[in-house]
């Protein structure tokens, strides 16, 4: 089990448990990849202009819950803060551990908003912040991966199969909604070409 011994010692290197010296900045970043972050695009799907945006990221965020939840189901893996007897992380999880759905979610986000920001934004807005809110985004999904390792909730093998899977997931749903943006905008600049 060699793949395994190498899981806990990644796990240690990172390991610090709420009462460690970054716990409580880790609890309030695992906050922030916790499902109700999803709240905040119910505002975008009453504005015109964003329910396309809306609507694309959060079928992203429901086919990533499902998949996170059948592996959950499939794999049983039990957390490390139970199977190692280490004090509980923040909200206690006894759901199975592989994969982690913060992982997941933050980085579905992340990527979605890193491959659809830069189209969805085209004209609108400074270049600059359309290159910052994915980078933030893509930073933020990182920390809510370390501060579920680094509070004993997952494995590293957890979060990192949970952000591949989140990832994928973002990226076949961004792809999905630029598609239609980058063909009306080649479109465009076809009939703009002179013959």
């Amino acid at each position: 089990m060699p793949a395994l011994d190498l899981d806990a010692r990644a796990f240690f290197a990172v390991y610090g448990g709420a009462g460690g010296t970054w716990g409580p900045a880790m609890e309030v970043i695992t906050l922030l990849g916790s499902g109700w972050s999803a709240l905040a695009l119910v505002p975008m799907v009453w504005h015109s202009r964003t329910r396309r945006f809306a609507a694309a990221l959060a079928i992203a965020i429901a086919a990533q819950a499902a998949l996170v939840w059948s592996l959950k189901l499939a794999v049983g893996r039990v957390r490390p803060w139970m199977a190692l007897g280490l004090p509980e992380p923040i909200g206690s999880p006894h759901d199975p551990s592989f994969p982690s759905g913060h992982a997941a979610g933050s980085f579905c986000v992340a990527v979605f908003l890193t491959m659809a920001i830069p189209i969805a934004g085209t004209g609108t807005g400074s270049r600059w912040l359309r290159r910052l809110v994915p980078m933030l985004a893509c930073l933020c999904a990182a920390l809510v991966a370390i501060s579920r390792v680094y509070l004993g909730a997952h494995f590293p093998s957890d979060v990192t199969v949970g952000a591949l899977l989140g990832g994928l997931v973002g990226g076949g749903a961004a792809a999905f909604y630029v598609r239609p943006r980058a063909d009306t905008r080649l479109a465009a600049d076809d009939r703009r070409s002179p013959r």
